[in-house]
C-alpha cells in the first residue's frame, strides 16, 4: 500500500490522480488508455550481487584468467612474487614483514582466507525502451550498467609470539578486494493490470545477458595494496588490468512493481527485480541471484508529425 501511495503522489505532481472509484471496464476508455507507441526511459538501481560469484576474490588464487598477459596468483604466492622490473631483493613479503614490524619475514603464513565474501550495496544506472501494445501488454528492453566491489578479511600469521610472549600466535586481521564492472541487457513481456486511472500493478519476465570483467583485486596490509592479478611471468610492458576480456553469460528474470502515469504518456515505475544470472569471471561461470530495486522514469512518447510538401 504504501508503495502504490508513493506512486500515486508521484503522479498527482503531475495533475493526474483523482479519487476515481475501482477500476472497471469503463475506466480503459478515454484519457486512462495509453499511447500504443515506443517508449523511452532511464532507470536508477539499487541492489546487491549474489555472493557465490565473490568467491572468485578469496585470495585462493584457484580460479583462472584465462589470459595469456597475466595471472591470479593466491595470497602465499603473492608474498614472494616479484616482477622482474622490481628486482629481486625487496619481496612483498619482506615489505609487509618491515612495516609491521616482524623480525622474521620466513615466518610469516596465511591462517585463513575469506569465509564471507560478499559484494557492497551496488547503484547502476541505465536505458529502457518499451513498446506498448495496448494497456495491459508491452515489450520491454533494458541496458544496465553496475560498478561491484567485494570485500572480505583474512588473517596473516606472523610466525611471533603476542603479548610480549605470553600468547601462542600473533594472529592479524587484514581486508582483500575485488571489482568488477557488469553491463545487463534484458528482454521480456510486461502485463499490467491497472488500479485506477492513476496506476497500475506491472509484471514481468524475461531472458538476460550479463557481461562482467574484472576490473580490480587486491589486498591491503598497513595502508599498503598489492594486486593478486600481476603480468604473468613478470613481463613488462603488459596493459592495465581493464584489457581483461568481458565474460557473458545468460539467464532470466522477474521483475513486480507499480506504475504511475502522468501526463502525455509519460510514466514513474517502481519495482523489485529478481535474476538468475550467469557470472563469468576468468574461466569460472557462476550462477547467481541478484536482487535489485528499480526506479524507471518513463518519457512521453516522441511526436512524430507528417511533412508536408
Amino acid at each position: 500500500m504504501y508503495l502504490v501511495l508513493c506512486l500515486c503522489l508521484a503522479g498527482g505532481a503531475s495533475g493526474q490522480v483523482f479519487n476515481y472509484e475501482p477500476y472497471d471496464d469503463s475506466d480503459l476508455l478515454g484519457e486512462f488508455e495509453r499511447p500504443k507507441q515506443l517508449h523511452f526511459g532511464m532507470n536508477i538501481n539499487v541492489g546487491r550481487a549474489g555472493g557465490a560469484s565473490s568467491v572468485f576474490y578469496n585470495g585462493t588464487g584457484s580460479s583462472d584468467l584465462g589470459d595469456v598477459f597475466r595471472e591470479l596468483l593466491s595470497i602465499p604466492e603473492r608474498l614472494d612474487w616479484n616482477s622482474l622490473a622490481g628486482g629481486t631483493a625487496n619481496t612483498v613479503r619482506n615489505q609487509i614483514a618491515q612495516s609491521l614490524g616482524i623480525a622474521n619475514a620466513g615466518g610469516m603464513s596465511v591462517a585463513t582466507y575469506p569465509i564471507d565474501q560478499r559484494y557492497d550495496v551496488g547503484f547502476g544506472f541505465g536505458l529502457r525502451v518499451m513498446q506498448r501494445f495496448n494497456l495491459e501488454n508491452a515489450v520491454v528492453c533494458d541496458v544496465d550498467i553496475w560498478r561491484l566491489k567485494s570485500r572480505g578479511a583474512w588473517q596473516l600469521n606472523t610466525g611471533e609470539l603476542p603479548d610480549q610472549g605470553q600468547g601462542s600466535t600473533d594472529l592479524r586481521d587484514f581486508g582483500i578486494f575485488g571489482a568488477e564492472d557488469r553491463m545487463g541487457l534484458s528482454l521480456g513481456y510486461r502485463t499490467a493490470s491497472p488500479i485506477d486511472r492513476s496506476t497500475s500493478w506491472i509484471f514481468e519476465l524475461g531472458g538476460t545477458m550479463m557481461a562482467s570483467r574484472i576490473r580490480d583485486h587486491y589486498i591491503e596490509v598497513s595502508g599498503q595494496t598489492y594486486d593478486l592479478i600481476v603480468p604473468r611471468g613478470g613481463q613488462v610492458g603488459v596493459g592495465a588490468i581493464q584489457d581483461l576480456t568481458w565474460g557473458v553469460g545468460y539467464g532470466g528474470y522477474v521483475r513486480i512493481g507499480a506504475e504511475a502515469y502522468m501526463d502525455a504518456g509519460a510514466g514513474l515505475e517502481l519495482s523489485y527485480r529478481l535474476g538468475y544470472d550467469s557470472v563469468v569471471l576468468g574461466l569460472s561461470d557462476f550462477r547467481v541471484f541478484n536482487h535489485t530495486l528499480q526506479l524507471t522514469w518513463l518519457f512521453p512518447p516522441p511526436q512524430v508529425s507528417s511533412a508536408s510538401f
